[in-house]
C-alpha cells in the first residue's frame, strides 16, 4: 500500500470522528492559495467548516500516518499550507499516528498549533485494530423465595438496611397467594433490585395491632443469551497536555437468529466471568414481568387458572409443567389488569 493510501486511512478516520450535525467535514479539500502570480491550490487533509454567531470558522487537520514520530519538517510544512490558504495557525491541528519529536512538539506549541496522536490503528497502520465484543441479554426473574411467618415486632426488619420492606393491609395472617402477589409487586416496582443473588425482604401488616410479620429472602436468577461481535476504538490524544481529546467507539454484533439459547446465571460473579474475555460488552438486563411459583408464573394467566381448575376437578396434582410452559416468553403472556 502506498504512503498516500495509508494517509487516506488516517484522514478518513479523523474526519469520521468529527462528523456531527451543523458541521461540514471535507476530506482532502483543495483550497486556493491567496497570494501569488498564478492560480494554484493546496490540499488540506481534513477541513471542518462551521458557523459561530454568524461567522464562518474553519479548522484544518494535517494527518500523518507514518511509521516514525514527526519532526519539525512536518510542522513547517503544515504551517506553510495554513499560511498560503489563509487559515490561522491557531485553527490548525496536526495528527500523527506515532507522535512527535521534542523539537516538533515545541515548534507546534510555539506557533499555536494543537498536536494530537491517533490511537487505534492496526500494527501495520493499514486499518483499525479489531477487538472482541459481546452483546448479552440477561432475563432476570425471581425464581425462589423462602419466607417465614413470625410474631409481630414493630421494628422487624424495618430499621435494617439489608431488608426490602413491604406493607400488607391484612389483619389476619396472609395467604400464600397474598404473599406471592406482594413479592411480585416488590419485583415489578423495582424495590427488589435487578441484581442476581439473594435479597432480604420484610412484609409487615399495615395495622399495628396485627400479630404477624413475614421475613425471609428472595432469589433473583438470570437466563443469558449472548452474541459475539467486534469493536474498533479511535482515540485522539493531546500530546501537549497528555489528555484524551476525543474518543469514538464503533461496535458490530452478529444478528440473533432463531430460538435463543439461554444459559443460567446464578450470581453476579458468574456473569462477570462469562463476559470478561471481551474488551467491550453490552449487557442489557430485562426484568421478567412475573415471578416463579411452584405452579407456574405468578400472577397466573386466565389460561393457567383454568388449567388449575380442571386439574383439581379431575383430582390430579398441580405442577408447573401441567399448568403452563416453562418457556420464559410465556411470562409476558398474561393480563396485568
Amino acid at each position: 500500500m502506498t504512503a498516500k493510501a495509508k494517509g487516506n486511512i488516517l484522514e478518513d478516520l479523523v474526519a469520521m470522528m468529527h462528523e456531527m450535525p451543523g458541521v461540514l467535514v471535507e476530506k482532502r479539500k483543495k483550497l486556493p492559495v491567496l497570494h501569488g502570480k498564478r492560480r494554484r491550490t493546496r490540499e488540506v487533509d481534513v477541513l471542518i467548516t462551521s458557523n459561530v454567531a454568524g461567522y464562518e470558522v474553519r479548522i484544518a487537520f494535517g494527518c500523518k500516518n507514518e511509521a516514525k514520530v514527526l519532526g519539525t519538517s512536518a510542522v513547517d510544512n503544515f504551517v506553510g499550507i495554513l499560511t498560503e490558504v489563509g487559515i490561522p495557525l491557531q485553527h490548525g491541528i496536526l495528527v500523527s499516528a506515532m507522535g512527535y519529536t521534542r523539537d516538533a512538539q515545541e515548534a507546534a506549541t510555539f506557533r499555536g498549533i494543537k498536536t494530537l496522536q491517533f490511537e487505534g490503528l492496526s500494527a501495520d497502520r493499514l486499518g483499525q485494530e479489531i477487538n472482541k465484543a459481546l452483546k448479552s441479554i440477561v432475563y432476570l426473574l425471581v425464581s425462589q423465595f423462602n419466607l417465614s411467618m413470625l410474631p409481630y415486632v414493630e421494628d422487624s426488619g424495618n430499621a435494617d438496611p439489608r431488608f426490602i420492606n413491604a406493607v400488607l393491609d391484612c389483619d389476619d395472617e396472609p395467604s400464600a397467594t397474598q404473599l406471592m402477589t406482594s413479592v411480585w409487586q416488590l419485583w415489578m416496582s423495582e424495590a427488589i433490585p435487578a441484581t442476581i443473588g439473594e435479597h432480604m425482604i420484610s412484609i409487615r401488616p399495615k395495622n399495628a395491632q396485627a400479630t404477624w410479620v413475614v421475613m425471609g429472602a428472595v432469589t433473583v436468577t438470570g437466563l443469558m443469551a449472548s452474541v459475539p461481535g467486534t469493536f474498533t476504538r479511535s482515540i485522539l490524544q493531546d500530546t501537549e497536555v497528555r489528555k484524551i481529546s476525543r474518543v469514538h467507539i464503533s461496535a458490530r454484533f452478529d444478528e440473533m437468529k432463531g430460538p435463543l439459547t439461554l444459559e443460567p446465571v446464578d450470581s453476579e460473579e458468574i456473569l462477570a466471568e462469562a463476559i470478561k474475555n471481551a474488551q467491550v460488552t453490552v449487557v442489557t438486563r430485562v426484568r421478567v414481568p412475573r415471578i416463579i411459583s411452584n405452579v407456574g408464573f405468578w400472577p397466573p394467566s386466565e389460561r393457567a387458572v383454568q388449567k388449575v381448575k380442571e386439574l383439581f376437578k379431575a383430582g390430579k396434582p398441580v405442577t408447573f409443567e401441567d399448568v403452563e410452559s416453562s418457556n420464559i416468553m410465556e411470562a409476558w403472556r398474561f393480563d396485568r389488569s
